[in-house]
């Protein structure tokens, strides 16, 4: 199953069923491939999370990396190493939300501080 399936499914899954489960409140990276001594470490840390997915080949290479509260550490390693790629995206619950990766990234830090 490929990654938009899963992520339409989820999608589905909340709407129908919204009181069955609560949505937890998800930052999803996706990066696709470049060239530079930084999309190896990126793809290595991508790929330690539990909900790495990726898709494509060659340069259309795309790398999805999901993080939760409990690893949002993962997370900011992850951005800081893929943030200045154009073709980075960040999604909040599965969803392009404006301000995301100016925003919502720092709201998600500042709140995680312990």
């Amino acid at each position: 199953m490929d990654v938009q399936t899963k992520i339409q499914q989820e999608k589905l899954e909340n709407i129908l069923r919204p009181n069955l489960r609560t949505p937890r409140f998800k930052v999803t990276i996706r990066f696709q491939k470049f060239y530079s001594k930084n999309f190896q470490r990126a793809y290595d840390l991508a790929r330690e999370n539990s909900q790495f997915h990726e898709e494509g080949e060659g340069d259309d290479h795309r790398v999805y990396a999901s993080f939760t509260r409990e690893n949002f550490a993962q997370l900011h390693a992850l951005y800081d190493l893929v943030k200045n790629r154009e073709n980075t995206r960040v999604y909040i619950n599965n969803r392009v939300i404006p301000y995301a990766q100016d925003l919502w990234l720092f709201l998600a830090w500042f709140y995680n501080v312990k």
